[in-house]
């Protein structure tokens, strides 16, 4: 990697509990050999839960035993990293197995990956749940704030509510033009296609709190009946494929409009 961090960016970034300066971060990037500078752009998907920590099972509406919400989450970070590849991302996981990772170990990874992006950054953390329906967009509960050199490392997210509430908006209207059985829900015995459902609201998330970007929660819910049973699950393939796509198309388009508007419309730093 042709960028090198300062050592006291380095203490700042890997103090769970300790101040965060972002400013220390970008500053004390330098490039070595003359290396091309960071990425334009940042896309890091977390994917809940992990090795020990199974997380819910989902998918065992219909008596099943369902999966572990740690494999879906894993397989849905796997599919969308290629989507968004192919589109010229560049994607960072904060894991790629069955791994045991803490909150602050996901922040850690997040705010390293998005301090060298000089186009803008986008974080995902990636959820699945029984409860509810649809897909449920979280942004950090935190009061807006944090706007100095100097971020608290368990609030850091408050320099980022704006525009992670911006991000969630955008990842709505791109849940809006997906189709998907159950999506116009009319009961449980007769379900019309139709637009995934999509919720959004506001939650402590650790992990999230933590991080310098622009950052949601995104679950996947199954989708239910106006009768409130289950029409399709979390585990069907269809619903999968349209989720990450939605989530690509999104991601695209919070991109483009950052190439529009600047680095200040969603970049990594307040």
């Amino acid at each position: 990697m042709a960028w090198s961090l300062s050592r006291n960016a380095r203490l700042f970034a890997l103090a769970g509990g300790a101040a965060l300066s972002l400013g220390n971060a970008r500053l004390g990037l330098s490039q070595t050999n003359g290396g091309p500078a960071g990425p334009r752009f940042v896309v890091v998907l977390d994917a809940a839960h992990g090795g020990e920590d199974g997380g819910g099972q989902v998918g065992a509406s219909g008596g099943g035993t369902g999966e572990a919400e740690k494999t879906l989450t894993l397989a849905l970070s796997v599919r969308l990293r290629s989507l968004l590849t192919a589109r010229g991302f560049t994607v960072i996981t904060t894991r790629e197995g069955n791994v045991n990772l803490t909150a602050d170990a996901r922040a850690q990874t997040a705010n390293h990956a998005t301090a060298s992006a000089v186009g803008g950054s986008a974080c995902i953390s990636l959820h699945a749940s029984e409860a509810g329906t649809g897909v449920h967009i979280f942004v950090s509960s935190l009061a807006p704030g944090g706007t100095g050199r100097f971020l608290p490392w368990k609030t850091a997210q408050s320099a980022f509510i704006p525009r992670s509430l911006r991000l969630a908006g955008t990842v709505n209207s791109a849940l809006e033009h997906t189709t998907v059985a159950g999506g116009g829900a009319i009961g449980a015995a007769g379900a019309d296609s139709g637009p995934i459902p999509a919720t959004l609201g506001r939650a402590a998330l650790p992990g999230v709190d933590s991080m310098t970007c622009p950052a949601v929660a995104v679950e996947m819910a199954p989708i239910r009946g106006a009768d409130r049973r289950v029409v399709t699950e979390v585990t069907d393939p269809e619903y999968q494929t349209q989720f990450v796509e939605a989530l690509a198309s999104a991601l695209l388009a919070w991109k483009t409009d950052l190439e529009t508007d600047g680095p200040r419309a969603g970049g990594s730093q307040p």
